[in-house]
């Protein structure tokens, strides 16, 4: 069950933001929609005229040589997509890729290098499909370890080999004694190739975006306190993550012209780029904007994590009436269908602490039913029928959270 001490775990993109994120309203947004969709049709040449007069149109919009560079690249001419993509980052305003490179001549000490090739070395024997190419790759296997060393972050990373919750690729902020730490699915999770490997390039991906997105835990966890303060609103909590995510996302773009695609032309292998965010050219100023449909991301799943932490400072603040109407909203969303029985036990506590014991069961029993093994939930619904002097039932669920503990 979800407590008051959440571990701060934030979610990487990989596949949501291209969808996800509205074209600025302006005199290309016609071309600019047309061509992405003979990209997705695979008519490369027809996107790559339509996106030539849109340039002589409006020639420093950074979204429409951006998107040019997808096509050509999708059409096998890396040279004039790497052209491309290297002009757009120049031209979009703010561009994280314009001012940080992906190689640093910064000084590690031989332990912290070796702890970064110790887990590159763990996450490509977890992740097979990532050991493709093994002398080719290897400037991009050295630069993860410089990475996990903490060349950006200033302090060591590690790779954990557990599944992400919610996406793709995942981070986890550093915690007590514990490293920050990144995630990335090695198998597809949904669709017609569910359950079988994702690629060298889907996961590399992966790992590159959270090895610059762990880079701003620290953010995350600031912007947490103050959600748990009361202090930020959802709005800002929300558009504060999707700045850095966005931030995170640009320098991914980078090391793939930088370093993947060059690479990748080397040895003759097609690349995907939609998978690097060389479609998504949003500025951080105007970026929340683009995102209007408050059941997928960014509002899915953080503003859900804002209101987990409305929950918790209004119970540590004895005001179970406000938490109990922050769940009652959270009850009917989709999407958060893992979370429906941490929903109900929340309503259960919080009608027990307002000494309404007989709807407390009620919520208690709806969480039970979700999950029938959370010790938790049996002893607190034991706890009210006790309240409602039903001593058999209190007695039966006492055992069973026992047993259940054991």
């Amino acid at each position: 069950m979800k407590t008051s001490a959440t571990i701060i775990r934030v979610v990487g993109l990989v596949t949501a933001l291209f969808a996800g994120a509205a074209i600025a309203a302006d005199r290309s947004e016609s071309v600019y929609r047309q061509a992405g969709h003979a990209i997705h049709q695979g008519d490369f040449d027809a996107a790559i005229r339509k996106l030539d007069e849109a340039i002589r149109l409006a020639p420093k919009e950074a979204k429409l040589r951006g998107l040019r560079g997808v096509a050509w690249i999708r059409k096998g001419d890396y040279d004039r997509g790497s052209a491309d993509l290297k002009a757009a980052i120049v031209m979009n305003a703010g561009d994280a890729a314009a001012k940080c490179k992906p190689s640093t001549p910064a000084a590690l000490s031989a332990d912290a290098l070796r702890h970064g090739k110790e887990q590159v070395a763990k996450m490509l024997k977890d992740r097979p499909a990532m050991a493709q190419y093994p002398q080719e790759a290897g400037p991009i296997r050295d630069w993860a370890a410089r990475k996990f060393a903490g060349e950006d972050f200033g302090d060591l990373i590690d790779w954990d080999s557990s599944s992400p919750l919610h996406s793709d690729a995942e981070h986890l902020a550093a915690a007590g004694d514990a490293h920050a730490a990144i995630l990335v699915e090695g198998n597809y999770t949904s669709g017609p190739n569910e359950g079988k490997p994702r690629s060298f390039e889907e996961l590399w991906a992966g790992a590159v975006y959270e090895l610059y997105n762990v880079g701003y835990s620290r953010e995350y966890v600031r912007l947490n306190g103050e959600a748990e303060k009361g202090t930020i609103s959802k709005e800002a909590f929300v558009g504060g993550i999707l700045k850095s995510e966005l931030s995170a996302a640009q320098r991914t773009r980078g090391f793939y012209v930088e370093i993947f695609l060059p690479w990748a032309a080397k040895k003759k292998l097609p690349t995907d780029s939609a998978m690097w965010f060389c479609d998504w050219w949003d500025t951080a100023d105007h970026v929340l904007d683009s995102f209007t449909d408050r059941s997928t991301y960014p509002w899915n799943p953080y503003g859900r994590t804002y209101d987990w932490a409305a929950v918790h400072r209004y119970w540590h603040a004895d005001d179970a009436k406000s938490a109990q109407k922050v769940l009652l909203g959270m009850k009917g969303e989709e999407g958060y269908e893992d979370e429906a029985a941490d929903v109900f036990f929340w309503i259960g506590r919080c009608l027990a602490r307002l000494n309404k014991p007989a709807e407390a069961v009620e919520a208690f029993s709806q969480a039970i039913h979700l999950d029938p093994e959370s010790a938790a939930t049996y002893r607190a619904r034991g706890e009210q029928y006790q309240k409602l002097g039903d001593k058999a039932k209190a007695d039966g669920d006492a055992a069973k959270a026992k047993e259940l503990d054991r």
